[in-house]
């Protein structure tokens, strides 16, 4: 039976001209097959929205954010990439306070007021966004191995934010954007298990068994989207316990939500996995 999958790739390929430049119309590579799905390999940047296009592509640029899939400096072109459709949600909130509020209310209704998001640089404008992406945190909560890089080789929240709740506590939000992913493969090829990444988050997800949270083997939880997920809710617990310890924790929140946004349409993910 087709998936959300299909349908999304097939309609993007049909609707290719009313949407692209003629040039990007052409099918581009992907994994070194060509694809009617994709943008032409030149025109990687059409997956992004025109009026925010050339901002974004400097956002990721200036901070060294990887592109997943990327072209040289610019996005995927499959037109399926969540991180594109992420960025083309969400990239009107890094500067519109109250539209984030009203975006993201219904789901966290304690939520009074955006806070900038001041640990990242400012915008094009000179001011700091309210809304920001591929965020790894301010400091090396998980004790992860080797260079740190936002959206590549660390635990990753496709987007983040913070605001002030109606207690007047602050509250940080960890975003994992889903589009058309599909996991019911995943089962047969877990994601790494090599004895060093799991030592890695071992020690954070055993003190948090300890507390006497009703948790599955720790290996069980190495197979996406769970792997994922389980990790940033690590880093969540990290920074929250930072600032109940006394430290600052993540930008004095004292509140770390994860937020799993998915469409309703893709049953396959919320279904399968």
């Amino acid at each position: 039976m087709p998936t959300f999958r299909d349908h999304e790739k097939q309609r993007y390929a049909a609707q290719k001209p009313a949407l692209f430049s003629p040039d990007a119309c052409a099918p581009g590579s992907y994994k070194h097959v060509p694809r009617t799905f994709c943008l032409a390999d030149g025109h990687a940047a059409e997956n992004l929205y025109p009026r925010h296009r050339a901002a974004a592509i400097q956002y990721f640029r200036d901070r060294n954010i990887h592109w997943h899939d990327g072209i040289g400096d610019q996005p995927s072109n499959h037109l399926c990439c969540s991180q594109s459709a992420c960025v083309n949600a969400l990239w009107p909130l890094t500067s519109a306070p109250a539209l984030l509020v009203a975006a993201f209310q219904p789901y966290l209704p304690q939520i009074v007021e955006a806070l900038p998001f001041v640990a990242d640089r400012p915008l094009a404008g000179g001011a700091h966004p309210f809304l920001a992406f591929e965020w790894i945190g301010t400091r090396n909560y998980l004790g992860e191995h080797g260079a740190r890089t936002r959206g590549a080789y660390a635990t990753s929240a496709d987007f983040v934010f913070r605001f002030r709740r109606d207690d007047g506590r602050t509250q940080l939000v960890l975003g994992e954007w889903k589009y058309t992913e599909e996991y019911r493969s995943a089962r047969a090829k877990p994601e790494k298990t090599l004895t060093t990444q799991q030592a890695i988050y071992r020690s954070h997800y055993e003190a948090w068994r300890a507390e006497g949270a009703d948790l599955p083997p720790y290996a069980e939880l190495f197979v996406a989207p769970f792997y994922q997920l389980m990790r940033l809710t690590l880093l969540a617990r990290a920074m929250e316990a930072d600032r109940r310890a006394g430290g600052p924790g993540e930008l004095g929140a004292d509140l770390v939500t994860v937020l799993h946004v998915v469409p309703r349409a893709n049953r396959a993910l919320y279904q399968d996995s």
